[in-house]
């Protein structure tokens, strides 16, 4: 396996990987199988894998090497150089038990390496950091044919090292658990196999391959906190096929809801992963209520699924949110009922805390508003609901809460006795009627069928044929009525007093017919007919439901009497509701619905739903609340004079346009930069109303304009982060983009005017190893040479353009001129310059010290032949002075010409290495 040299040679490239991988974009890429986020999935017992696999697939650098200095001190975190054509599978555990399994390779002399890693608690992208924890076994050994995890071969221990000494191709067993997952990386080392390999995990008595269906396992309720979220995190018990989990799949349903999932993301699905068990669910305004919610998951076509095929079934997970949301304390509750026919209702000792100022909403079972404070009071029997909302958009719904009537007289007929009247007379009376009342009678009302007073007492006497209603009135002005009865006669001529009851209906009702036969023998035949016609019936009491006013005719016969009469039931047509024309809004904004009436008196109360989505259900032309989803609404009538209620509700449905309101702000013309380079950011703000507004904020913090784009230039390098909020009036969304600034290449050619002798060939070097070249030269290399042809002064501008490997470029030149006055013979020559060079002579290692000297100093040693043996550039400290150490010793020894230059001054002197 690895040998010294071949570690040394690889180290680099291990390195220059590191920086790969976090320099650059590979996010975007598609994982391959030979990238833990496309790993194999394990669905049964025996793999056989032709391939040989090469590379790193499209996200290198995913393990880290051990130990670059030496394997052999690697285990037990991690026996690893890194990774090398790698082939990665993923198992999640149905039965516990202990892992084992052979790794075969076709070609005997083969070595495979190989890890687990254990992502019950981890991801993919975890390992390069915590593989001291995720790695649970490892092989390195440099042992050919066959490798594996299986105690019964002899293996021992969980972490085996580089190298055959101290070493084994077994490692023990591995005691597995249900619910676990585990990823297996399996790596040809080196310069790769000859051929593939077999793998066998059939001697495990663990059950690894699948069969069961994924399942919702969690949902991260703790991590929504405020009222502003639409996100939810949920974890399925294994991974899922990316390609089959949708938005229509979900639903949430909780106060304030339903809520559609308009987005579903995963984080390896996002990079082209085709599995991942973690995923974020977007809903479609926020969740605003603390309370209990449910998920439901439908099968959907395709269905969920996990890795090996096991299709997902519907569910259905109730979850509760904490979002801080106004506390609501009903412990001290009291509801008093209402006393019939008062406004003395009230429902009292609630308690509310919350994070800020609150307001309250009170509502009836109309939907329509009737108090603002948190206890109400004075208030008619009916069923009431409370809203608690907080400056943050939290809402806490309370209720229903139903306050009763109480106290109403009741009524009991079922002993009533009538005596009919002698002809004539006025002897007729009603009695056996029982009142029961919680508050004393104060009075009793008897009417006749003229609407005449004709008794005050419990029982009726006196009176002549004719029907009769009872009213009764407590000390609360509450009342109750009964009636009408018939008192009938006795002797005289056949008499008929007809009735309806009622005798004024709204089109649909019904009302009873009474003949009030009286006088004759009473043997008594009926026979009703109408005007319009269309109705008969021999019933003494028939029940008629007429369509428009009518009148009924009776024909009494008694023997050979007969006798005719009417009476007419008055019937009120149904008001038609006019729910107004459809409309269509932006998401997430409220609208005004425009309600009329038509038919009736003209005057009308008026009753809409979804009451939950209106602010008030019980106007004319009401306002939404914000809406998140295409909501039809109904509108029912009442005349307000007749209490005729419309037949059926008409419709308008709010069709929402556009999507939610979203933000993906984004760079222009890319999200990696170059220093001092010019760039722009958009908003990209989307759905909603249209009408947008905007805060930047950065991360390093910086002023930004409150502009949907704007341009910028930044001047140091580095990663940037920028944050855009955006409203548009009604709701308000976030995003952010990521921006790197690179440095721009730094090209140091020495000073801007450099003088050498005619006879010297100089080389400036560009720096920047790396990177790409063009010098003005044609020159495409870091270094460049320059030469004269010895004639005389010879002045040279030179430039150069480096573009570094993050794209950014630099340019700079300078002159150099060659001329005479620059050549030297043994003499020493100083023009200006104060240093010292010591020892000399020496053994080739000299100090060279500078002193009162600006800009950099460049040093160079020429041979007796004037040609270059050292060149090298120094900065000088803040005080001017400069004291360096230059190692000459690998020259031969022999005389020199040691050079010292900056600012224009120059000194030339011998240097003897002995």
């Amino acid at each position: 396996m690895k040998k010294a040299i071949q570690y040394i040679q690889l180290l680099f490239t291990s390195v220059l990987m590191i920086v790969i991988w976090s320099g650059n974009s590979v996010y975007s890429q598609t994982p391959t199988v030979g990238d833990c986020l496309g790993a194999i999935p394990v669905c049964q017992d025996v793999y056989y894998e032709p391939n040989i696999y090469a590379g790193t697939g499209n996200y290198p650098n995913e393990i880290p090497d051990c130990n670059p200095s030496n394997c052999t001190l690697c285990c037990p975190d991690n026996c690893l150089d890194g990774e090398w054509n790698s082939a990665w599978y993923m198992f999640t555990v149905q039965e516990s038990g202990l892992l084992r399994f052979t790794i075969q390779p076709d070609v005997y002399s083969d070595d495979y390496d190989w890890a687990v890693f254990n992502l019950t608690d981890g991801r993919c992208e975890e390992i390069y950091s915590l593989v001291n924890t995720l790695q649970v076994s490892c092989n390195s050994a440099a042992f050919d044919n066959e490798t594996g995890m299986n105690s019964n071969y002899g293996g021992t221990i969980d972490c085996n090292i580089c190298g055959t000494n101290g070493t084994f191709r077994w490692n023990a067993d591995l005691l597995v658990l249900a619910g676990q997952t585990f990823v297996l990386y399996v790596s040809n080392w080196g310069s790769g196999a000859a051929g593939g390999y077999t793998l066998d995990f059939s001697e495990s008595t663990a059950v690894i391959f699948d069969d069961v269906p994924p399942e919702i396992l969690t949902i991260d309720a703790d991590e929504v906190n405020g009222c502003s979220e639409t996100d939810i995190t949920i974890h399925f018990t294994e991974n899922v096929t990316c390609q089959w989990v949708a938005p229509s799949q979900f639903m949430i349903e909780g106060p304030g809801g339903p809520y559609q999932v308009t987005e579903v993301f995963g984080t390896a699905c996002a990079v082209g992963g085709e599995w991942e068990k973690e995923f974020t669910l977007t809903v479609d305004h926020p969740f605003t209520s603390n309370g209990t919610y449910t998920l439901y998951m439908t099968i959907g076509f395709p269905a969920i699924q996990d890795a090996c095929g096991n299709l997902a079934v519907s569910d259905t997970i109730p979850f509760v949110l904490d979002l801080g949301a106004p506390v609501l304390d009903e412990s001290g509750l009291i509801i008093e009922d209402a006393t019939c026919g008062m406004d003395n209702g009230s429902i009292t000792g609630l308690l509310a805390t919350g994070q800020s100022d609150l307001t309250y909403v009170w509502k009836n079972a109309q939907g329509a508003i009737v108090g603002n404070t948190l206890n109400i009071v004075d208030i008619p029997a009916s069923s009431y609901s409370l809203e608690i909302y907080d400056l943050q958009d939290c809402i806490t719904y309370g209720g229903p809460y139903d306050v009763a009537e109480i106290g109403a007289p009741e009524i009991d007929d079922s002993g009533i006795v009538i005596t009919s009247s002698n002809f004539g007379s006025s002897t007729g009376s009603i009695s056996g009627i029982i009142i029961t009342s919680s508050f004393p009678i104060e009075e009793y009302i008897w009417r006749d069928d003229a609407s005449t007073v004709v008794g005050s007492e419990l029982d009726l006497a006196g009176v002549p044929s004719g029907y009769y209603d009872l009213t009764v009135v407590d000390e609360n002005t509450c009342e109750a009525f009964t009636g009408p009865y018939f008192v009938g006669e006795i002797g005289g001529p056949l008499t008929a007093n007809p009735s309806a009851d009622p005798d004024v209906i709204c089109k649909g009702e019904s009302s009873i017919l009474s003949p009030g036969a009286g006088g004759g023998i009473g043997t008594y035949e009926f026979s009703w007919t109408s005007m319009p016609a269309g109705f008969t019936s021999g019933l003494e009491h028939p029940v008629v439901a007429p369509l428009v006013s009518t009148r009924y005719y009776i024909l009494i016969t008694d023997y050979d009497l007969q006798i005719r009469d009417s009476v007419d039931v008055t019937v009120h047509q149904l008001p038609v509701p006019d729910a107004g024309a459809d409309q269509s809004i932006p998401h997430g904004i409220y609208t005004s619905l425009d309600g009329s009436a038509s038919i009736g008196s003209g005057v009308y109360d008026y009753y809409w739903t979804p009451v939950e989505k209106l602010e008030d259900a019980t106007v004319q032309d009401p306002q939404t609340k914000n809406l998140y989803e295409t909501t039809p609404f109904f509108l029912e009538v009442e005349d307000a004079q007749t209490g005729c209620i419309s037949a059926e509700p008409d419709q308008v449905v709010v069709n929402i346009t556009g999507g939610i309101l979203s933000t993906n702000p984004s760079s222009f013309p890319d999200s990696v930069f170059c220093l001092g380079e010019t760039f722009w950011l958009f908003a990209n703000a989307g759905g909603g109303s249209g009408d947008y507004s905007y805060i930047w904020t950065s991360e390093p913090a910086m002023v930004l304009p409150s502009e949907a784009s704007f341009s910028l230039t930044l001047g140091t390098a580095g990663t940037y982060f920028f944050y855009v909020k955006v409203n548009d009036g009604y709701n308000e969304t976030f995003g952010y983009v990521e921006v790197r600034v690179d440095p721009s290449p730094v090209i140091d050619l020495g000073a801007d005017i450099q003088y050498y002798c005619v006879h010297e060939i100089i080389t400036l070097d560009a720096g920047n190893e790396g990177a790409s070249y063009l010098w003005s030269n044609g020159d495409t290399n870091r270094y460049t040479t320059l030469g004269t042809t010895g004639l005389g002064y010879d002045p040279q501008y030179i430039s150069v353009s480096v573009m570094n490997a993050e794209g950014c470029q630099a340019d700079t030149g300078v002159t150099v001129i060659f001329d005479y006055d620059y050549c030297f013979g043994i003499d020493e020559s100083e023009q200006g310059l104060d240093a010292n060079v010591f020892p000399n002579p020496s053994t080739g290692k000299i100090m060279i010290e500078v002193f009162d000297v600006s800009g950099r100093v460049e040093v160079r040693v020429f041979n007796v032949l004037g040609e270059v043996q050292y060149r090298n550039g120094y900065t000088p400290s803040a005080d001017g002075n400069m004291l360096e150490q230059v190692d000459l010793s690998g020259l031969p020894k022999g005389i020199y010409f040691l050079q010292i230059h900056t600012n224009g001054a120059l000194l030339t002197t011998e240097l003897v290495i002995q």
